[in-house]
């Protein structure tokens, strides 16, 4: 009978079937059918609405050809997102049962028992040590309020009987098909009186032997044949199995109260029945497939009318049948359920999203550890440190006229927007891009929908600035935002896991592509672009792949730099705003300073605030280094001297920074002798350096066996006497305080330290020589991590001296003379030069291994290509006496080494000296391919 139409909430009750057959046999126990109702478009299950009793019902079926607890689930869901009243689910239909306890025709239920909360998912768990499948977990049990209505139910069937044969013959008018027919015949019987039916030909084949065994122990008196209590598994004890037969008629309903099994995968082999059976302590009664979908996510209970016996019989004559007991059995529980009862129960999609929450809570703890590992496989480089140290510097209030701009505001809250902002070296376009990443990151708050990704160039950091480096930054910060890591990079990450491979530009691209897709708005700022300076023309490639963002999925960007025609014509048509220091941030920017400064220059501050906001002309690092000159004047004489000595225009950084230098040299001489070794290497150093690795080189005192930690200068002191030229970042890199100050160095370093490049050699030749490398490698990656932790110059030291010996040619040739000739030290010093020191996943056991063993001073020499110092070892003789083509563990020669970093000069002199120059290594390369592979056309010249 059908009613009038009712609303999504008016319905408590989902009814779930996996099969066509199962649903009809569900529609049919319907008291009353109710017109459909309209779905929403992301819901695409298919729905028949009534009632039984009280309870208004929802009844959902598995798409054709579609079964598994995953599809299971995926209905289920759709379910109780549509109907958001349903309190309670069941999950009815057909399922194998595990004879000879449970038989065809039987019902089973699904109950808590012993350990288990009636439904277990068989093949979800773990691989043990030696083969066998462990189950890892369990799923939800049913629900307070159907537990107690199966109770009932269970004492009324046995005090009064079952209502099941009543619905079964209401049934016969509908669906006659699915009610008892004599064709429908139990095997198991018949397998009983029948053991060649009932096992399988290897276990008739086993049973035998056995027989013929103990025979023979009776016949020879041996014991252990003879004894009554040998078993053998898979052999069925057919008098005992025959003892489980009883006198059932055809159509009696057995019903059973226990376990479920549930899986993915269709059971139809008796062995395999009976290992899973086993391994779930005997207590399984029924096999089927789409339970363990919903009781992952969805207290229900389980219902199955038993059609097979999961094995090898397998056929589709009991279906009908069973599916109907099923429903009828569904039908007289919901009998002894109150409506009242189940309106107090809470709705079925709050439980699941609390569960879920649970779970996706554990689940974020147990995950973020290895999303650690992964997002730094991306990269190990992150930009936190300089975006936290720059905006605290920065003077509060400052920036509102960039944030305030239309331009800005455009940029902010339009569609697809690019903002280039150009200025002058010192405009303080790196403290304004500080405040643009703090503003937007305060205006979207935890905004899951909007991406943020940040990256500061810098002159010092090319080795970490190129494309593929700022790619994988992108990537790794849009990454992170998510409330999970995506899948994409995660599947980026296991398939060079497994290669122990490192990802192509290529990969990175995609996969940038991919997370920026999640977004539905995203902003990259990139300061100070002129300092992107890779080779390879990365920057150019960068914009461009920046734009390709931008064109494709509307990323927005936010760039500065300095007015170079090659980097604006890059952002011709988009939005262009100059960046000047305007005269009211310098002023806000003084009165701080003033306000911590000595009586003398607060009485003074009005003249003072005049003078520089008037001589800065829009540079805000101009005003920082006028105010480091006159901060400590003894008089007020000195004080207006000084400032009637600043100028503006292009030479005002020059002149500065040369009245900066003239401060220094006059302090002290132990002052001013730190400060000009402190310059020294931060001017000339490889690549940034840490407080704590200046503060060893300091420290180094020629000719010394070991470090004195007396003589270890502290940070305080170095910042001091260097007159406000050094500054410490967030990260503790200690560095020059502009790209200015680098610049005017590059000008005039040759006059104040002229011996800078044969210094820095020294201090890292006598480190390297210190007495507690004597040992020569470590022998494992604890050893090595422990040495270098406890030696902060060596890794800068044993990477970089032999670019600075090649640099200070001859004036450095006795000091890298004495390292090559220490065998030991040479090892350790190998070690640390070809060991990638990228800690991650990808990174094997033993990586401090990684190294090429047997190298020679001449291996050595020739690698970095110190020309005078391999002349000499020629002219002395070296220790491999004549030959000249010494190999490696890695099967390479000097030459080889020389040819593929590009070494010219030494590369003809060893080939002058008779070098062989077809000599291949271990991956059959020679020194003519290292160096075509690197582009090194003088040498293959040379070597064709």
């Amino acid at each position: 009978m059908v009613t009038a139409a009712k609303s999504h909430s008016d319905y408590t009750i989902g009814w779930v079937c996996a099969l066509p057959k199962e649903q009809t046999a569900a529609v049919a126990m319907l008291d009353q059918t109710h017109p459909d109702l309209p779905m929403p478009s992301n819901d695409s299950n298919t729905y028949t609405l009534g009632s039984i009793g009280g309870h208004n019902i929802v009844v959902v079926c598995c798409p054709a050809g579609k079964m598994g607890t995953v599809q299971a689930g995926i209905v289920a869901t759709r379910m109780v997102g549509t109907f958001q009243s349903i309190k309670a689910v069941l999950m009815v239909g057909i399922g194998g049962g595990v004879p000879p306890k449970v038989r065809l025709g039987d019902i089973v239920v699904s109950k808590p028992s012993g350990q288990y909360p009636g439904v277990v998912q068989w093949d979800f768990g773990k691989a043990e040590k030696d083969g066998k499948f462990q189950r890892t977990g369990t799923l939800n049990g049913p629900p307070n309020a159907i537990l107690t209505a199966l109770s009932k139910l269970e004492t009324g069937q046995k005090m009064e009987g079952t209502k099941i044969p009543q619905h079964m013959e209401d049934l016969k008018k509908k669906l006659p098909e699915y009610t008892w027919n004599d064709s429908l015949k139990d095997p198991w019987p018949l397998l009983l009186d029948d053991p060649h039916r009932y096992q399988s030909r290897w276990q008739l084949v086993l049973s035998a032997l056995l027989s013929i065994i103990i025979a023979l122990g009776q016949l020879f008196s041996w014991r252990a044949c003879a004894s009554p209590d040998i078993k053998v598994e898979g052999v069925v004890d057919v008098d005992a199995a025959t003892s489980e037969k009883d006198d059932r008629k055809p159509g009696d309903i057995n019903i059973h109260y226990g376990l479920i099994a549930s899986g993915n995968q269709v059971i139809k082999d008796a062995k395999r029945r009976d290992e899973i059976n086993e391994s779930l302590d005997g207590a399984i009664l029924c096999f089927e497939m789409e339970a363990a979908g919903l009781m992952d996510d969805f207290p229900c209970l389980v219902i199955r009318g038993i059609c097979d016996y999961a094995d090898e019989r397998k056929n589709k004559d009991w279906q009908e049948y069973a599916a109907a007991l099923a429903a009828a059995f569904a039908k007289e529980l919901l009998g002894y359920i109150q409506p009242a009862d189940v309106d107090k129960e809470r709705p079925v999609k709050e439980i699941w999203q609390r569960v879920h929450e649970e779970i996706l809570s554990i689940k974020s703890k147990l995950d973020k550890k290895e999303d650690l590992e992964i997002l730094n496989w991306l990269t190990l480089f992150h930009y936190g440190s300089e975006q936290s140290d720059v905006f605290q510097k920065r003077q509060p209030g400052t920036g509102k006229w960039l944030l305030d701009s239309k331009e800005y505001q455009k940029w902010l809250t339009a569609e697809k927007q690019v903002l280039f902002c150009r200025g002058i070296p010192g405009a303080g376009k790196t403290v304004l891009t500080s405040i643009v990443v703090d503003h937007l990151s305060t205006w979207i708050l935890d905004d899951g929908k909007i991406g943020i990704a940040y990256i500061y160039c810098n002159f010092k950091r090319t080795h970490e600035q190129r494309l593929d480096d700022l790619l994988a930054s992108l990537l790794k910060q849009l990454s992170e935002r998510q409330p999970f890591l995506p899948e994409n990079v995660r599947a980026l990450y296991e398939r060079h896991q497994r290669n122990k491979t490192r990802p192509s530009r290529d990969d990175i691209r995609q996969a940038l592509r991919a997370v920026v897709s999640l977004y539905s708005k995203t902003f990259i700022i990139i300061d100070a672009l002129d300092e992107c300076q890779a080779p390879d023309r990365c920057r150019a490639k960068f914009v461009s792949e920046l734009f390709q963002l931008h064109n494709i999925y509307g990323t927005s960007i936010f760039a500065t730099a300095r007015p170079i025609q090659e980097i604006e014509a890059e952002f011709v048509g988009n939005t262009i705003l100059e960046i000047r220091a305007c005269d009211e941030d310098v002023r806000a920017y003084l009165d701080g300073q003033i306000s911590q400064a000595d009586e003398l220059v607060k009485s003074h501050s009005e003249l003072i605030k005049t003078k520089i906001t008037k001589e800065v002309d829009g540079m805000f690092l101009l005003a920082r280094l006028y105010f480091d000159a006159i901060k400590t004047p003894t008089t007020v004489k000195v004080l207006k001297n000084a400032l009637a000595g600043f100028r503006k225009g292009p030479d005002a950084y020059n002149l500065a920074y040369d009245e900066t230098m003239k401060r220094i040299n006059q302090q002290d001489q132990n002052y001013k002798d730190l400060a000009n070794k402190v310059l020294e290497w931060i001017i000339y150093a490889k690549r940034p350096l840490t407080t704590s690795e200046l503060r060893h080189a300091l420290a180094v005192e020629p000719e010394t066996r070991k470090l004195d930690e007396e003589n270890i200068p502290t940070t305080k002191l170095m910042l001091s006497v260097c007159a406000g030229l050094v500054v410490v970042e967030g990260s503790d890199i200690i560095r020059l305080v502009h790209y200015t100050t680098q610049e005017y160095f590059d000008q005039k370093g040759e006059t104040y330290f002229p011996f800078a490049q044969a210094n820095i050699t020294e201090i890292c030749v006598t480190y390297l020589l210190y007495d507690t490398f004597q040992s020569g490698a470590s022998s494992n990656d604890k050893d090595f991590e422990t040495r270098l932790q406890s030696n902060a110059l060596y890794d800068y030291a044993a990477r970089n001296w032999g670019d600075h010996a090649r640099t200070a040619k001859a004036e450095a040739a006795p000091s890298v003379l004495r390292l090559l000739e220490c065998e030991n030290h040479v090892s350790a010093c190998c070690q640390v030069m070809f060991v990638n020191r990228g800690r991650g996943p990808w990174i094997r056991g033993d990586y401090s291994q990684g190294f090429p063993k047997r190298q020679t001073e001449l291996h050595l020499g020739s690698y970095w290509g110190l020309e005078e110092c391999v002349a000499v070892l020629f002219s002395r003789g070296s220790s491999t006496g004549t030959n000249i083509d010494p190999e490696d563990s890695y099967g390479r020669t000097p030459l080889s080494w020389a040819a593929e970093n590009g070494h010219e000069a030494v590369v003809r002199l060893l080939v002058e000296r008779g070098a062989d120059m077809e000599a291949a290594d271990n991956v059959h390369r020679t020194p003519l391919s290292w160096a075509a592979k690197n582009g090194h056309e003088a040498i293959v010249r040379l070597l064709e």
